[in-house]
C-alpha cells in the first residue's frame, strides 16, 4: 500500500526531472575536491542538495520501480516514516522552495546561472505542486 499523494503525471515527470538536473548539478559540484578543502560548508551543501535531490526523485518516480531496489524501497520507507511532510504534495512543494533557496546561497552574480536554473526550476515545480 503506497501512501504517497501522487499528482497528475506531466507534473510528477517535471518533478523528478528537476529534481535529477539539480543532483546531476550537485555531484558535478561535489566533484571539485579543492572546493572542499576551500570551503568546506559549501561542499556540505552541494552534499546536502544532492542527498535532498535523490530523495526528491524518489517520491515522483512510479512506486513500483522502487519497490524493485530494495535499498532504495527502504530508504523511501525511512522517509515516508520520519518526513512525512514528503507523502503530501504540499509537503513535497515547500520542500521543492527549499531547495530552490539552498541554489540561490550559491549564486551571487549571473555567472551562476546555473544555479539560478536550478532554483528557478526547483522553485517553479514546488510552487505547482502548491497548487
Amino acid at each position: 500500500d503506497c501512501d504517497i499523494e501522487q499528482g497528475p503525471s506531466f507534473l510528477r515527470f517535471l518533478g523528478f526531472i528537476t529534481a535529477f538536473a539539480s543532483l546531476v548539478c550537485s555531484v558535478y559540484k561535489l566533484t571539485g575536491i579543492m572546493s572542499a578543502i576551500g570551503h568546506p560548508v559549501m561542499y556540505l551543501l552541494y552534499g546536502y542538495i544532492a542527498v535532498f535531490a535523490a530523495s526528491t526523485m524518489l517520491f515522483e518516480a512510479k512506486h513500483e520501480w522502487i519497490e524493485k531496489i530494495s535499498f532504495l524501497s527502504k530508504y523511501q520507507d525511512m522517509l515516508i516514516k520520519n518526513c512525512s511532510f514528503l507523502t503530501l504534495m504540499g509537503g513535497r512543494g515547500v520542500f521543492y522552495i527549499f531547495q530552490a533557496t539552498l541554489w540561490l546561497t550559491f549564486a551571487d552574480s549571473l555567472e551562476e546561472i546555473i544555479y539560478i536554473a536550478c532554483a528557478s526550476a526547483m522553485g517553479f515545480i514546488g510552487f505547482l505542486h502548491l497548487l
